[in-house]
């Protein structure tokens, strides 16, 4: 083929030739052209290739030769080993391995493709160029990454880039939604296109374009309701940048996922960068923290807009009104006899109903518990945010589409509350306790160990500086029988040297608008100089001196740093009694014993590339190792084939990948485990393009290796699921070393193999 990447270099050549000596004559630029003439278009081709299976592999024998332009750009992060190309009818998508393609293949350069030989297939749906690759938990062929040198040998640059030359196509997201049939999918799939008139749902002025420990699905949503998934990297460039508000147009790269035959699959948009939305506003007004006034609320009735209103809760509708003519309608008092509405107004001596909006308190919602003046008569005259649509409601201005939870109404003072509570976040974060991100992206989030779940807090890929709350629903300590809070605490500091655990008794669920701020001083767990520390009890804590209701915060504080700190809370008590001051003493998450290896705790359970030194919470140790995960798209370091955890089913697998690479050898090792075995499995296979692998696995007692066992595959197929069965008698105390035996004697990166779902019987 006619390969020319130089065009740029002949342009400077031809600056600096001129520069240095005028009387020289102007070098010819070389333009790239094509030996191949097309003689099928990419729609056609498509056709003639096309499978309804989910996966399929086919090899092109015929002398087919396609082209397109292209229309992707891997630039920003956001598109991964693909290259996107279309003609006049339709879109095709190209599975590369190998990233940088941008750098040769610019938006707009003509590609033209001899077919012959090649492969077309799908993977999960999408129709693409790739390469063969059986999927074994599947039993189908499917197509993968193509070798960039196979791609490169085959495909030739025709002509200079023409940005012209892409056609983007405006569709509605109906034209495609809901429809499966393989005329749709071939028309749409890897399409450039354009959505006008739409909006991302969970665009709020905080929440970003993915978050930044795992790609990310965002929803647009267009004026009839119809929705579509835009999935984001977390490895994209803009994946920090804020999520554009209000409504705007979209471009982006269609595409399928299915994983099954039987079930209907997803459609997704891949954006090139965050250029790709138009229109948008960075306007904050409707969000909590822009509120719209009740006059605003007013002025945009039936204009279909939407979002928070701040306004004083002056009273209610009267019993038997059910349209509201005047004045008369409403009870300008509390307490009000009926609970099930509430009129808010620009001031708290406000009574003109002209002046005000009337919402619903939906019946066994919190916010008719929490909000309603028969109930919470303390409320009156205060200020209230509400959430909802401005329009008519009960023949007045109104707000409607509040459906009643807590996340669509917040009071500035606090009435009722729980007098006891108790929470081991066993089903992750409740509902009624409140997230709040004060500073930086990361949040409070739900974990396990052990078989124990419990809220825990990191800065670990955030973005710095972190002041992230955790903060329970309103505790009516006035009203409780027993006034005691007590919990536990749990860390392992990572070195870190500015991440702080504290905690406040708050009086309101929004920490930056509370006016009571009354730090506790409870006792905390002590971070070890590596790992994590047991699990500490706070010891009673009396709240008798705070009168009313209030709320408790745990706070997660940083600042920038080479490393955080993990801050975890578990078994969170309030008017239950004494939690002991002298706790009997947690064992912590790094026991000596056990039955199975914790590989979802290394590099604080994330998947990480990086070959390097990484430790679990138990004291396993992956020298030389990057830490792969399950996932249900391969994604360096996400592989499918790697599975759920055997432990927890809802949850990937981490796998410690030991490098066979001979300078840096990859192994790994268990602490000091006690009660013998008799029993060891675990899970193991190949992620990358190896030819071999081999290990040795050794049970240890000090330095004598007790058993040994071999395990060699020659050839090893990749994404193959294998498995480690061996029997044995050793009693004591006992270490399982693992350790890469490097078949090829490479000095790169080889004869990588990942190990996961490790379990052992004890003797």
């Amino acid at each position: 083929m006619k390969r020319i990447n130089f065009y740029l270099s002949m342009l400077f050549m031809l600056v600096a030739f001129t520069g240095c000596n005028d009387k020289f004559d102007t070098p010819p630029l070389v333009v790239p052209t094509a030996e191949h003439t097309p003689n099928m278009t990419i729609a056609e081709f498509k056709a003639k290739y096309w499978q309804d299976a989910v996966n399929y592999i086919d090899t092109v024998k015929e002398d087919i030769v396609i082209h397109g332009y292209v229309s992707s750009s891997d630039e920003s992060g956001n598109i991964y080993k693909a290259l996107y190309i279309q003609d006049e009818t339709g879109g095709l998508t190209i599975s590369i391995n190998q990233s940088g393609l941008n750098s040769s293949y610019r938006y707009g350069q003509e590609v033209v493709i001899p077919m012959k030989d090649l492969f077309v297939g799908k993977y999960n749906g999408q129709q693409q160029l790739g390469f063969p690759q059986y999927y074994t938990q599947g039993s189908v062929w499917e197509a993968t990454f193509l070798p960039f040198e196979m791609w490169e040998a085959a495909a030739e640059i025709n002509g200079l880039p023409d940005p012209s030359k892409v056609d983007t196509v405006t569709v509605s997201i109906a034209d495609f939604q809901g429809k499966t049939d393989g005329e749709t999918l071939r028309k749409w799939e890897g399409q450039l296109v354009r959505i006008n008139g739409v909006k991302f749902q969970e665009a709020d002025g905080t929440a970003t374009f993915a978050n930044e420990d795992a790609t990310t699905n965002r929803t647009l949503i267009d004026a009839n309701g119809n929705s579509l998934v835009v999935r984001n990297s977390n490895y994209a460039s803009f994946r920090a940048d804020m999520l554009p508000m209000g409504e705007g147009d979209v471009v982006g790269l269609l595409s399928y996922y299915a994983t099954s035959n039987t079930r209907a699959g997803t459609w997704q948009l891949y954006l090139r960068d965050a250029d790709d939305c138009i229109g948008f506003t960075t306007d904050t007004k409707g969000l909590l923290k822009n509120p719209y006034s009740v006059e605003d609320g007013i002025t945009y009735q039936n204009s279909g807009r939407s979002g928070w209103v701040e306004g004083y809760m002056v009273g209610a509708v009267a019993p038997e009104i059910t349209s509201v003519s005047g004045n008369a309608s409403i009870e300008w008092q509390a307490p009000t006899t009926l609970d099930n509405t509430l009129v808010i107004a620009p001031e708290p001596d406000c009574k003109d109903i002209s002046k005000c909006l009337v919402v619903a308190l939906p019946q066994g919602s919190k916010f008719r518990q929490q909000a309603n003046l028969r109930d919470n008569e303390a409320l009156y005259k205060t200020k209230i945010y509400v959430k909802g649509t401005f329009a008519p409601f009960m023949g007045t201005h109104g707000i409607t589409g509040n459906s009643g939870s807590t996340d669509e109404f917040q009071l500035t003072i606090v009435v009722g509350g729980l007098t006891e509570l108790e929470e081991g976040f066993e089903n992750g974060i409740p509902e009624d306790w409140f997230n709040v991100k004060v500073k930086g992206d990361k949040a409070w989030y739900k974990t396990s160990y052990d078989n124990n779940a419990y809220a825990a807090m990191t800065g670990y890929k955030g973005t710095p500086p972190f002041d992230s709350w955790l903060i329970t629903p309103a505790l009516n300590i006035k009203d409780a029988a027993n006034k005691i809070l007590n919990f536990r605490t749990q860390v392992n500091g990572y070195g870190s040297t500015t991440s702080h655990f504290e905690v406040y008794v708050l009086d309101n669920s929004d920490p930056e608008k509370a006016t009571v701020k009354a730090k506790l001083n409870p006792t905390i767990a002590t971070a070890p100089a590596s790992g994590y520390s047991s699990w500490a009890q706070s010891g009673d804590l009396d709240l008798s001196a705070y009168n009313g209701t209030y709320f408790i915060g745990f706070r997660f504080e940083a600042t920038s740093d080479a490393n955080y700190a993990t801050w975890c809370v578990d078994d969170v008590k309030f008017g239950k009694g004494s939690g002991g001051s002298e706790p009997t003493p947690d064992p912590g998450p790094t026991p000596a014993s056990g039955t199975r290896g914790d590989f979802e705790t290394f590099n604080n359970g994330e998947a990480i590339g990086t070959y390097g030194t990484y430790s679990s919470t138990q004291g396993w140790k992956a020298v030389n190792c990057n830490i792969l995960s399950g996932g249900d798209q391969d994604s360096n370091p996400v592989f499918t084939f790697i599975g759920h955890s055997d432990a927890n089913p809802s949850a990937w697998a981490m796998a410690p990948c030991l490098n066979g690479k001979t300078s840096t050898v990859g192994t790994l090792t268990s602490p000091t485990l006690k009660n013998g075995i008799t029993k060891l499995e675990f899970k193991y296979g190949a992620a990358y393009n190896e030819t071999a692998i081999s290990f040795r696995v050794d049970i240890k007692q000090g330095a004598k290796v007790v058993k040994t066992y071999t395990v060699t595959k020659n050839p090893v197929t990749k994404f193959e699921v294998y498995s480690f069965s061996e029997t044995m008698d050793v009693s004591g105390d006992f270490v399982i070393e693992i350790t890469n035996l490097c078949p090829s004697a490479s000095t790169s990166n080889k004869d990588r193999v990942a190990i996961w779902n490790m379990n052992w019987v004890n003797k």
